[in-house]
């Protein structure tokens, strides 16, 4: 929160002296931006202020990778931004536009399930969690003797074991159905919150054969797997059939993809 007012100068100067409170890294190691939220709805006559920050070194090797791809970085943006981003679009398809529904996203990578609270643009809340698809991997492992290399390319290819769905997925979907429901429940006793209207689930681990079924038994609550392309035009040359498969895995791309609309 900085007074309003300001110049973009003023501004930066007055930014990079906040910073130094929530930074636990010299600024000379760190990538800084920030934006202007808004009025401050608790001071008038200030701003609210967001601050992006990232140790030099990660922006550096992302820019490293698309540059050896062929592409010109013009902007780096958060994950969970991004994501958000592409998830509001599909928001607003929802009865009413999605007004004063709180959506809970959950994107379940391979180490780490993210979970944001979101009504009306606003995130209310956000927290990470230690579970992903990479422990279905290690339980592919342990079950048939794979490699992890194998277990993870069977795991995507779907040729695995007869027994493969009742010994191993199934007891994993459960599994993780329970974690999201913990994540909900550690919401609703944080907060003021006692309910949600809808869970979306994406990520490339949240197409899992059964999960939405298993968290809205599990929650209670409308859930639906996350398809960013809906509403798109989509071209002839675009490989449909597994663009739809693997939609849940590209909402951040999507996300990123449509700052483009925004410049």
């Amino acid at each position: 929160m900085l007074p309003s007012g300001l110049s973009d100068q003023e501004l930066e100067i007055q930014v990079e002296s906040e910073a130094n409170q929530y930074i636990p890294f010299s600024l000379d190691e760190v990538s800084l931006d920030f934006c202007v939220i808004g009025a401050s709805a608790n001071s008038p006559g200030d701003v609210d202020v967001l601050i992006a920050a990232s140790r030099k070194e990660k922006v550096q090797d992302r820019q490293g990778l698309a540059e050896a791809a062929g592409l010109k970085p013009v902007i780096l943006d958060v994950e969970s931004y991004a994501s958000r981003l592409a998830a509001e679009r599909l928001i607003e398809n929802l009865p009413e536009k999605g007004l004063d529904c709180m959506v809970a996203l959950f994107e379940v990578g391979a180490f780490t399930t993210t979970m944001q609270a979101i009504r009306n643009g606003e995130v209310v809340y956000d927290r990470d969690q230690a579970f992903g698809g990479a422990q279905l991997t290690q339980l592919i492992v342990r079950q048939y003797g794979f490699s992890q290399e194998e277990a993870e390319a069977k795991k995507r290819s779907g040729d695995l074991p007869e027994d493969y769905d009742t010994s191993v997925l199934k007891p994993f979907v459960e599994s993780l159905s329970q974690e999201i429901g913990r994540a909900l429940q550690f919401f609703f006793t944080s907060t003021p919150f006692n309910k949600v209207d809808y869970i979306m689930l994406a990520g490339g681990s949240s197409a899992l054969s059964g999960l939405p079924e298993a968290v809205m038994a599990q929650t209670g609550f409308a859930t639906n797997l996350v398809n960013p392309f809906d509403g798109m035009d989509v071209k002839d040359s675009v490989r449909e059939k597994r663009m739809r498969r693997e939609a849940p895995s590209y909402l951040t791309s999507c996300g990123l993809a449509m700052r483009r609309f925004m410049q």
